[in-house]
């Protein structure tokens, strides 16, 4: 897979694991759904969660992303996480509508709940990919 392959991999793709680093090195992983946008993966996360906490502390992440059906072929893209504040949420819409293809349900609603949550963006940059054959 080349990086031209890669990247179409990853819009492909919308599961994953996130690895994060935990205070004493260990590694923290969770499944995390995600889009791409431009050399960067986006996540949506809140402040309270302990992912949202390693990166505030260490931006070091990597994500293990896997296709639609099955395990194989995998893809992981290793970088630096940037936390962006959506105070209104039009960035997680943004990110929902990526991932879906589709509106939510509820407009409003869906604002609403971004909001109440304090939604946020994990946004990771795509530093290293592999397996890669270029």
């Amino acid at each position: 897979m080349n990086r031209s392959e890669a990247t179409a991999f990853i819009d492909s793709a919308r599961n994953g694991v996130l690895t994060t680093l935990l205070k004493d090195g260990r590694p923290h992983s969770s499944p995390v759904v995600f889009g791409r946008t431009g050399e960067n993966i986006e996540i949506s996360c809140t402040w309270t969660r302990l992912k949202t906490k390693n990166l505030q502390r260490d931006p070091r992440a990597s994500l293990c992303i896997i296709p639609k059906d099955g395990w194989h072929p995998y893809l992981t893209v290793e970088g630096k996480a940037a936390l962006v504040e959506d105070p209104d949420g039009r960035m997680n819409l943004d990110l929902y509508r990526r991932v879906t293809g589709s509106e939510p349900e509820d407009l409003d609603e869906y604002l609403q709940t971004m909001k109440n949550d304090q939604r946020m963006i994990v946004r990771l940059s795509m530093d290293r990919m592999y397996p890669l054959s270029d």
